[in-house]
């Protein structure tokens, strides 16, 4: 599963390095021609769809349990202290199915159509392959088809839609990134799996508000981010409480301090560790602060 997911997250960093020769804002350099429907979108697409299909069907089988089961439905709860991982699992669900819209985007849009159209499309067939994923989940004994999950994934495809649809608005000053410590319970890296080592944050990035591009604010990202600790059995060793924790913080603007200014110098390695910074968070740059904390004896 953490391949399948790292793929994902490669593919939206080059919808990144793609949007980055842009003018922030700008659909210029793309076609204005449309996807007519669904079927051509799939038909010029079917590499991109049937390779994520494949690979979702082979994880389904082999590691998710599908088919061990009769179908049922699993209510798994939001961010309650009660649930599996404290509300970690679904915004890695969110984040998940936001990185798949964001590949197929740039994906629909490079083969000459508009960025709405291939943004449009790209949610339908996002959309039905995480429909896919939630249905076979029903077959499944580890798992079941979750309606938490179901909206969770239809929030990041919304939030990767609205970002092309309104470029200005929220493709220039929205990122959505993950930040990953393994923890020392999973020993080892599973960034997918390994909800005590991972922080989910929504960026806001200065730079993106016209008034700001100009002044040292475009320098500055605020964020807004959420982590839970000790929800795993494997965590038991090294705590005996979950906890979550909400927090906000002021991190650094990457794009304006070093990629911008270093481009021409930086080449080819530079625009992909540029994009790679638009979906995965640098660690030791942020300054942070809790807002909202909880704590919860997990010995029973």
């Amino acid at each position: 599963m953490k391949f399948f997911s790292l793929f994902l997250i490669l593919g939206s960093f080059s919808f990144s390095l793609h949007a980055s020769d842009q003018q922030p804002g700008s659909h210029a350099s793309y076609s204005s021609q449309r996807y007519q429907n669904w079927q051509q979108a799939g038909k010029e697409n079917w590499l991109e769809i049937g390779g994520l299909f494949a690979g979702i069907t082979y994880l389904g089988v082999k590691e998710w349990a599908w088919g061990s089961a009769e179908f049922k439905f699993n209510s798994e709860g939001w961010f309650g202290m009660d649930t599996g991982s404290g509300g970690a699992d679904k915004l890695g669900h969110l984040y998940s199915s936001y990185a798949m819209s964001e590949f197929l985007t740039h994906q629909m849009a490079d083969k000459g159509y508009s960025p709405e159209s291939a943004a449009l499309y790209s949610a339908y067939y996002s959309w039905a392959l995480m429909l896919y994923v939630e249905v076979f989940d029903g077959y499944s004994d580890d798992h079941g088809f979750s309606t938490q999950d179901l909206i969770a994934n239809t929030t990041g495809i919304g939030i990767s839609y609205l970002k092309t649809k309104y470029p200005t608005i929220l493709g220039d000053t929205l990122d959505l990134r993950i930040e990953y410590k393994p923890s020392k319970g999973m020993q080892g890296f599973h960034p997918v799996t390994d909800y005590s080592g991972m922080k989910y944050i929504a960026v806001a990035k200065l730079n993106g508000f016209e008034r700001l591009k100009s002044t040292p604010l475009r320098f500055i990202e605020l964020q807004l981010g959420y982590q839970t600790r000790g929800f795993d059995k494997n965590d038991r060793p090294y705590t005996d409480y979950k906890t979550t924790e909400t927090f906000v913080g002021i991190s650094i603007n990457l794009d304006e301090l070093i990629f911008k200014p270093y481009q021409k110098e930086l080449g080819q390695v530079g625009h992909y560790i540029q994009a790679a910074t638009h979906y995965i968070q640098v660690p030791g740059i942020s300054m942070r602060s809790a807002i909202h904390k909880r704590r919860l004896s997990a010995v029973e």
